[in-house]
Protein backbone atom coordinates (compact mmCIF):
# COMPACT_ATOMS: atom_id res chain seq x y z
CA UNK A 1 0.00 0.00 0.00
CA UNK A 2 1.25 3.49 -0.89
CA UNK A 3 2.06 6.12 1.71
CA UNK A 4 -0.81 8.22 3.05
CA UNK A 5 -0.36 11.94 2.30
CA UNK A 6 -2.12 14.78 4.09
CA UNK A 7 -3.76 17.05 1.51
CA UNK A 8 -5.45 19.65 3.73
CA UNK A 9 -7.03 20.12 7.16
CA UNK A 10 -10.08 22.06 8.29
CA UNK A 11 -11.63 22.50 11.73
CA UNK A 12 -14.16 19.69 11.22
CA UNK A 13 -12.33 17.33 8.90
CA UNK A 14 -9.14 16.47 7.09
CA UNK A 15 -8.37 15.19 3.62
CA UNK A 16 -5.67 12.62 2.89
CA UNK A 17 -4.79 10.54 -0.15
CA UNK A 18 -3.24 7.17 -0.89
CA UNK A 19 -2.44 7.06 -4.57
CA UNK A 20 -5.67 8.02 -6.33
CA UNK A 21 -7.87 7.28 -3.29
CA UNK A 22 -8.90 10.33 -1.25
CA UNK A 23 -9.87 9.83 2.40
CA UNK A 24 -12.13 12.42 4.04
CA UNK A 25 -12.11 12.00 7.83
CA UNK A 26 -14.55 13.72 10.19
CA UNK A 27 -12.10 14.57 12.94
CA UNK A 28 -12.29 14.81 16.72
CA UNK A 29 -14.11 12.89 19.44
CA UNK A 30 -17.38 14.85 19.16
CA UNK A 31 -20.49 13.53 17.41
CA UNK A 32 -19.77 15.31 14.09
CA UNK A 33 -23.04 17.19 13.81
CA UNK A 34 -23.81 19.27 10.74
CA UNK A 35 -23.95 23.05 11.07
CA UNK A 36 -23.05 25.72 8.50
CA UNK A 37 -19.37 25.75 9.51
CA UNK A 38 -18.89 21.97 9.50
CA UNK A 39 -20.81 21.58 6.23
CA UNK A 40 -18.64 24.29 4.65
CA UNK A 41 -15.53 22.37 5.77
CA UNK A 42 -16.78 19.12 4.25
CA UNK A 43 -17.84 20.87 1.06
CA UNK A 44 -14.39 22.45 0.76
CA UNK A 45 -12.84 18.98 0.99
CA UNK A 46 -15.24 17.58 -1.63
CA UNK A 47 -14.51 20.48 -3.98
CA UNK A 48 -10.79 19.85 -3.54
CA UNK A 49 -11.39 16.26 -4.64
CA UNK A 50 -13.57 17.34 -7.56
CA UNK A 51 -10.83 19.69 -8.76
CA UNK A 52 -8.09 17.04 -8.42
CA UNK A 53 -7.53 15.35 -11.80
CA UNK A 54 -5.90 12.31 -10.14
CA UNK A 55 -8.87 11.53 -7.84
CA UNK A 56 -10.17 8.03 -8.56
CA UNK A 57 -12.31 7.25 -5.51
CA UNK A 58 -13.45 8.80 -2.22
CA UNK A 59 -13.72 7.29 1.25
CA UNK A 60 -15.54 9.17 4.01
CA UNK A 61 -14.83 7.99 7.55
CA UNK A 62 -14.64 9.27 11.13
CA UNK A 63 -12.67 9.53 14.32
CA UNK A 64 -14.32 8.83 17.68
CA UNK A 65 -17.58 7.05 18.52
CA UNK A 66 -19.75 8.76 15.91
CA UNK A 67 -19.78 8.73 12.14
CA UNK A 68 -22.26 11.59 12.52
CA UNK A 69 -25.19 12.30 14.81
CA UNK A 70 -26.99 14.46 12.25
CA UNK A 71 -28.03 18.09 12.15
CA UNK A 72 -26.68 20.37 14.90
CA UNK A 73 -29.89 21.21 16.77
CA UNK A 74 -28.00 23.24 19.39
CA UNK A 75 -26.87 25.54 16.57
CA UNK A 76 -30.47 25.82 15.33
CA UNK A 77 -31.76 26.60 18.83
CA UNK A 78 -29.17 29.35 19.25
CA UNK A 79 -29.98 30.81 15.83
CA UNK A 80 -33.68 30.05 15.64
CA UNK A 81 -35.47 31.74 12.75
CA UNK A 82 -36.99 30.61 9.48
CA UNK A 83 -33.96 31.92 7.59
CA UNK A 84 -31.44 29.96 9.67
CA UNK A 85 -33.49 26.76 9.44
CA UNK A 86 -33.65 27.27 5.66
CA UNK A 87 -29.91 27.92 5.64
CA UNK A 88 -29.08 24.62 7.35
CA UNK A 89 -31.56 22.81 5.09
CA UNK A 90 -30.08 24.26 1.92
CA UNK A 91 -26.51 23.57 2.97
CA UNK A 92 -27.21 19.98 4.03
CA UNK A 93 -29.15 19.23 0.85
CA UNK A 94 -26.29 20.72 -1.18
CA UNK A 95 -23.84 18.46 0.65
CA UNK A 96 -25.84 15.32 -0.15
CA UNK A 97 -26.37 16.51 -3.71
CA UNK A 98 -22.66 17.15 -4.24
CA UNK A 99 -21.91 13.64 -3.01
CA UNK A 100 -24.51 12.16 -5.36
CA UNK A 101 -23.07 14.12 -8.32
CA UNK A 102 -19.38 13.44 -7.68
CA UNK A 103 -17.97 11.67 -10.73
CA UNK A 104 -15.97 9.02 -8.85
CA UNK A 105 -16.95 5.99 -6.73
CA UNK A 106 -17.64 6.81 -3.07
CA UNK A 107 -17.43 4.59 0.01
CA UNK A 108 -18.58 5.40 3.55
CA UNK A 109 -16.33 3.65 6.09
CA UNK A 110 -18.66 3.91 9.08
CA UNK A 111 -16.64 3.55 12.28
CA UNK A 112 -19.27 4.71 14.76
CA UNK A 113 -22.92 5.63 15.18
CA UNK A 114 -24.72 7.16 12.21
CA UNK A 115 -28.04 8.77 13.12
CA UNK A 116 -30.51 10.79 11.07
CA UNK A 117 -28.45 13.15 8.88
CA UNK A 118 -25.37 11.02 9.52
CA UNK A 119 -27.24 7.97 8.25
CA UNK A 120 -28.32 9.99 5.20
CA UNK A 121 -24.75 11.03 4.45
CA UNK A 122 -23.71 7.37 4.52
CA UNK A 123 -26.59 6.47 2.19
CA UNK A 124 -25.50 9.17 -0.27
CA UNK A 125 -22.32 7.13 -0.88
CA UNK A 126 -22.18 4.30 -3.41
CA UNK A 127 -20.96 1.73 -0.85
CA UNK A 128 -21.06 1.40 2.92
CA UNK A 129 -18.58 -0.58 5.03
CA UNK A 130 -19.21 -0.62 8.78
CA UNK A 131 -17.42 -1.54 12.00
CA UNK A 132 -19.12 -4.35 13.91
CA UNK A 133 -20.06 -3.94 17.57
CA UNK A 134 -22.19 -1.36 19.37
CA UNK A 135 -22.37 1.23 16.58
CA UNK A 136 -25.81 1.67 15.04
CA UNK A 137 -27.51 3.27 12.06
CA UNK A 138 -30.74 4.96 13.08
CA UNK A 139 -33.34 7.31 11.58
CA UNK A 140 -34.76 9.09 14.63
CA UNK A 141 -37.56 11.21 13.13
CA UNK A 142 -40.45 8.94 14.12
CA UNK A 143 -39.31 8.75 17.74
CA UNK A 144 -39.23 12.55 17.96
CA UNK A 145 -42.35 13.51 16.01
CA UNK A 146 -40.45 14.86 13.02
CA UNK A 147 -41.41 15.23 9.38
CA UNK A 148 -39.12 14.11 6.57
CA UNK A 149 -38.67 16.58 3.69
CA UNK A 150 -39.19 14.94 0.31
CA UNK A 151 -35.64 15.90 -0.67
CA UNK A 152 -34.14 13.79 2.11
CA UNK A 153 -36.74 11.07 1.65
CA UNK A 154 -35.60 10.74 -1.97
CA UNK A 155 -32.07 9.86 -0.81
CA UNK A 156 -33.34 7.26 1.65
CA UNK A 157 -35.82 5.69 -0.78
CA UNK A 158 -33.18 5.47 -3.49
CA UNK A 159 -30.90 3.25 -1.38
CA UNK A 160 -33.27 1.07 0.67
CA UNK A 161 -35.44 -1.86 -0.37
CA UNK A 162 -39.13 -1.62 0.69
CA UNK A 163 -38.71 -4.01 3.63
CA UNK A 164 -35.70 -2.04 4.84
CA UNK A 165 -37.52 1.25 4.33
CA UNK A 166 -40.34 0.10 6.60
CA UNK A 167 -37.92 -0.92 9.36
CA UNK A 168 -35.83 2.25 9.07
CA UNK A 169 -38.61 4.83 8.82
CA UNK A 170 -41.79 3.24 10.18
CA UNK A 171 -40.22 1.36 13.08
CA UNK A 172 -37.26 3.69 13.77
CA UNK A 173 -35.18 0.54 14.18
CA UNK A 174 -31.59 0.87 15.38
CA UNK A 175 -29.47 -1.31 13.11
CA UNK A 176 -26.15 -2.82 14.11
CA UNK A 177 -23.65 -3.39 11.33
CA UNK A 178 -24.55 -7.06 10.95
CA UNK A 179 -28.28 -6.24 10.84
CA UNK A 180 -27.72 -3.51 8.27
CA UNK A 181 -25.72 -5.99 6.18
CA UNK A 182 -28.57 -8.52 6.43
CA UNK A 183 -31.03 -5.87 5.20
CA UNK A 184 -28.78 -4.97 2.30
CA UNK A 185 -27.74 -1.36 2.92
CA UNK A 186 -24.28 -2.11 4.31
CA UNK A 187 -21.89 -3.91 1.97
CA UNK A 188 -19.28 -5.19 4.42
CA UNK A 189 -18.85 -5.65 8.18
CA UNK A 190 -15.46 -5.66 9.94
CA UNK A 191 -14.11 -6.23 13.43
CA UNK A 192 -12.71 -2.77 14.17
CA UNK A 193 -12.17 0.69 12.73
CA UNK A 194 -8.75 -0.14 11.30
CA UNK A 195 -10.03 -3.17 9.39
CA UNK A 196 -13.08 -1.24 8.19
CA UNK A 197 -10.95 1.53 6.71
CA UNK A 198 -8.44 -0.96 5.32
CA UNK A 199 -11.20 -2.84 3.50
CA UNK A 200 -12.58 0.44 2.16
CA UNK A 201 -9.14 1.43 0.85
CA UNK A 202 -8.65 -1.93 -0.87
CA UNK A 203 -12.05 -1.64 -2.56
CA UNK A 204 -11.51 2.02 -3.46
CA UNK A 205 -8.15 1.20 -5.07
CA UNK A 206 -9.81 -1.48 -7.18
CA UNK A 207 -12.48 0.97 -8.30
CA UNK A 208 -9.98 3.75 -8.99
CA UNK A 209 -7.95 1.43 -11.23
CA UNK A 210 -10.93 1.13 -13.56
CA UNK A 211 -10.25 4.76 -14.52
CA UNK A 212 -13.82 5.48 -15.54
CA UNK A 213 -14.70 8.84 -17.12
CA UNK A 214 -16.17 11.11 -14.47
CA UNK A 215 -19.02 12.42 -16.58
CA UNK A 216 -20.02 8.86 -17.46
CA UNK A 217 -19.95 7.69 -13.82
CA UNK A 218 -21.99 10.68 -12.62
CA UNK A 219 -24.51 10.28 -15.44
CA UNK A 220 -25.03 6.59 -14.76
CA UNK A 221 -25.41 7.15 -11.02
CA UNK A 222 -28.04 9.82 -11.68
CA UNK A 223 -29.88 7.39 -13.93
CA UNK A 224 -29.62 4.55 -11.41
CA UNK A 225 -31.24 6.72 -8.72
CA UNK A 226 -33.62 8.91 -10.75
CA UNK A 227 -34.96 12.15 -9.35
CA UNK A 228 -32.69 12.34 -6.28
CA UNK A 229 -30.43 15.12 -7.52
CA UNK A 230 -33.43 17.07 -8.81
CA UNK A 231 -35.18 16.85 -5.43
CA UNK A 232 -32.08 17.91 -3.53
CA UNK A 233 -31.51 20.86 -5.84
CA UNK A 234 -35.13 22.03 -5.60
CA UNK A 235 -35.01 22.78 -1.81
CA UNK A 236 -38.74 22.19 -1.94
CA UNK A 237 -39.90 21.37 1.60
CA UNK A 238 -39.22 23.16 4.88
CA UNK A 239 -37.83 21.37 7.91
CA UNK A 240 -40.48 20.95 10.60
CA UNK A 241 -38.99 20.09 13.97
CA UNK A 242 -39.76 20.32 17.66
CA UNK A 243 -37.56 21.42 20.53
CA UNK A 244 -35.53 18.51 21.83
CA UNK A 245 -35.79 16.54 18.61
CA UNK A 246 -32.81 14.84 17.01
CA UNK A 247 -32.64 15.20 13.24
Amino acid sequence: METKILVQQWKSCQLEKIGRVYILTLTGNNDHRFNPASIDDIMAALKTIEQSPDAGALITTNEGRFFSNGIDLKWIQKNLSSSTVNLIRDKFECLLCFMMKLGIPTIAAICGHGAAGGFMLALAHDYRFMKNGKAILYMSELDHGMYMPRSLMSVIRSKLLPASLREVLLKARKFTASEAFEFGFVDGVYDDSGKTLEAAIIEAEKLARRNWKRYSYANLRAGAFPGVVEELEAHRDPYIWTMGSKL
